[in-house]
């Protein structure tokens, strides 16, 4: 019997890439991504998690419980560090703003983006900046919820 492949990982430092887009341009397209605005380096944190319910599906004398998915809700979470002038995220979502985030995994942040890139497309409305209280030896620091106002487009390829 031949020994089952293991594929390689992807190490995940410097290989996200977060790119945020105004409400009417398009996430997808690489002209559109190459002219937004880059919060990689300016986020500490991005929390993004999936609950999902369950459907419980009881039959009569049937000894199992089945169940099915139900509603899904995504929660997205961010930290970002108050920097110098480059520092764009807190500039940018203020609350209220809507946005369109692409989120590139697994290739190098300094690849410029191009077609066929695969991205998840977040469209969301962001939340209350929340300063984060002063920490010792550390940097200063604000949270902020990105309220997920459209379904998230998932592995959808970048366009011309």
């Amino acid at each position: 019997m031949a020994a089952e492949a293991i594929p390689l990982s992807v190490n995940s430092d410097d290989n996200l890439r977060i790119t945020a887009v105004a409400w009417a341009d398009d996430a997808k397209s690489i002209a559109d991504l190459a002219t937004g605005d880059d919060l990689t380096y300016s986020l500490r944190t991005f929390n993004r998690t999936t609950a999902e319910e369950e459907i419980p599906d009881k039959r009569l004398a049937l000894s199992t419980d089945l169940s099915r998915p139900g509603r899904s809700k995504e929660t997205i979470e961010v930290q970002g560090i108050f920097g110098d002038d480059a520092d764009v995220a807190y500039a940018l979502c203020k609350k209220g703003v809507r946005l369109h985030v692409a989120v590139r995994y697994s290739i190098p942040n300094s690849t410029s983006w191009a077609a066929a890139q695969v991205v998840d497309v977040l469209h969301i409305e962001c939340g209350k900046l929340r300063k984060d209280a002063p920490t010792e030896n550390g940097v200063q620091t604000y949270t902020q919820r990105w309220y997920v106002i459209q379904p998230t487009d998932e592995d959808v390829a970048t366009t011309v």
